[in-house]
């Protein structure tokens, strides 16, 4: 009996196709899609074998592209018009991620790990101001939840946030922010909204302006790659930028993380490690 079920299953195994066909639609938009990428893919950009943080000339051209890909919906293919994306169907949507994994780019800034959150705690105004220039190419943003004392246990952060009136008071040094991509325009940030309150109930998620005053960023080069570090001295930011209520940051961060892993658009490496180790051992046999 033992033996006849080994068959049948061998012979179920050997009739199961897995072979992923595209139809002809999808066939043909993969090879205009490529050549769409040939002609609009950034010339001659200088990207640092070693991981180091990208020039401004990259970071220019790769903004560019950015926004040439944003502006079809290409960032976010499947997502709706209304909100920055294709419309796409979904297998065509999965063409163009794929056919972006191969290319030898950074990262160009992916912003729909936050997405997700804001479009259920954000207000209609913040979903508004925020969603549709992210997914448009518009703007970057940076995750900030991780410090230097408290590394990945976000329950520890010490970064406060303080009210001031209507707004508030934003202080503390966020660390670990890695990868080569284009400066940030917001700072997705957790902060401690109440000392006083138990450790997960004291937390708020801050959309800031990396522009305002108070911020500064500084690149911790490192044997191979960059880390950059955000340092944030009293900076005062409207009520409109915090998203939820003052002390859903922990379960709002959550949410954010749990798609973290598959929210690389380009590469699925880290290229700060493994990727630059290989081009920067091949550059240098080629000396």
């Amino acid at each position: 009996m033992l033996d006849q079920l080994v068959v049948y299953l061998g012979l179920v195994r050997c009739s199961l196709d897995f072979e992923v066909r595209e139809t002809d639609e999808q066939e043909e938009f993969r090879v205009w899609f490529r050549s769409w990428l040939e002609e609009n893919i950034p010339k001659n950009m200088d990207i640092p074998p070693d991981g180091r943080v990208l020039s401004d000339d990259a970071q220019i051209k790769l903004k560019e592209f950015r926004l040439k890909l944003g502006s079809k919906g290409w960032l976010a293919p499947s997502w709706p018009v209304a909100l920055g994306g294709g419309g796409m169907d979904v297998s065509l949507g999965e063409i163009i991620r794929d056919e972006c994994s191969k290319l030898n780019l950074p990262t160009i800034g992916n912003n729909l790990r936050w997405v997700p959150a804001m479009m259920v705690w954000g207000t209609p105004e913040q979903k508004k101001d925020y969603i549709p220039p992210a997914l448009r190419g518009e703007t970057v943003t940076w995750q900030m939840f991780s410090e230097t004392a408290s590394g990945s246990d976000i329950a520890s952060t010490a970064t406060s946030a303080v009210r001031d009136g209507s707004d508030w008071l934003v202080s503390g040094r966020k660390a670990f922010i890695t990868g080569r991509t284009v400066d940030p325009d917001y700072l997705c940030t957790l902060a401690v909204t109440d000392h006083d309150r138990p450790r997960r109930l004291n937390l708020g998620v801050f959309m800031i302006n990396a522009s305002l005053p108070g911020i500064s960023i500084v690149t911790q080069s490192l044997l191979t790659g960059s880390e950059r570090h955000v340092y944030l001295d009293n900076v005062r930011i409207p009520t409109g930028c915090l998203i939820g209520d003052p002390y859903q940051g922990w379960e709002i961060v959550q949410t954010i993380i749990e798609g973290e892993r598959g929210g690389q658009f380009f590469r699925g490496t880290e290229e700060a490690t493994i990727d630059s180790i290989l081009e920067y051992l091949r550059g240098g046999s080629e000396d």
